[in-house]
């Protein structure tokens, strides 16, 4: 499996800065459809024009907003999903974090996930709007955290993302190519190796292969960053 590395761009970009630039709050979910034994997992493809990270295969994830903090929900996260993120953020951040999940993988691929739902105020956010116009209300209660990772600092773009998983119950087909992903579908194990991806992308899919071995999700999940150029990799919370 090949591991793109920086592009001139980035590098560029990068060396134009004085200082590594502050992780922003990221968040992406795995849908996958199947078994845990045998999943296929939704993934697209970034833009070749991209200046993070092109061309690269990704799970549809992306910054937390403020709009998401305000969005409407349905069911709770679960109490080890809750602790797990408020052991890092107040309740509406942390819920904010899962929302944003939600709310990218439908711009980045056309699924909208949750349940039907009426919406009794618009937040004047144009995702969000197409949930209410819909009628679905985004679900909460069957996402699970697993994984949380944080951009190093010799890239000019940064996130703390943090990665959830959820089964996906719905009409697979109704995923399609977005102008921030291509290629978008359902891919195996096997398919998964032939595609190209960052390191984070690759150190999770390995992480997550792992939790679907599991039975009982652990109270802790890995956590990824690096210090003085070192990675670190460690349990969060400690």
């Amino acid at each position: 499996m090949k591991m793109p590395k920086l592009t001139k761009v980035e590098a560029e970009r990068r060396a134009a800065l004085k200082r590594a630039p502050r992780p922003r709050l990221a968040s992406t979910i795995v849908l996958y459809t199947g078994s845990r034994q045998d999943p296929k997992i939704l993934m697209g493809q970034r833009s070749p024009r991209n200046d993070f990270m092109p061309s690269v295969y990704v799970f549809p994830g992306g910054r937390v907003d403020r709009s998401d903090s305000y969005a409407p929900f349905d069911g709770n996260l679960s109490p080890r999903t809750a602790h797990i993120l408020e052991a890092a953020y107040a309740p509406r951040k942390a819920r904010a974090c899962v929302l944003a999940a939600i709310r990218e993988t439908w711009e980045e691929t056309g699924l909208m996930t949750g349940r039907p739902g009426t919406w009794t105020k618009n937040i004047n956010d144009p995702s969000w709007d197409a949930f209410r116009q819909a009628g679905i209300m985004p679900d909460l209660s069957s996402i699970e955290v697993f994984g949380r990772a944080v951009t190093p600092p010799h890239r000019h773009k940064r996130y703390d993302t943090w990665f959830f998983i959820q089964k996906f119950e719905g009409d697979p087909k109704q995923i399609g190519d977005s102008g921030e992903l291509s290629n978008v579908g359902w891919y195996s194990w096997d398919d998964i190796t032939s595609l190209d991806m960052q390191r984070a992308t690759t150190m999770m899919l390995g992480i997550l292969k792992d939790y679907l071995k599991t039975e009982k999700a652990p109270a802790d999940i890995f956590h990824s960053y690096m210090r003085r150029g070192t990675y670190i990799q460690e349990r969060f919370p400690r």
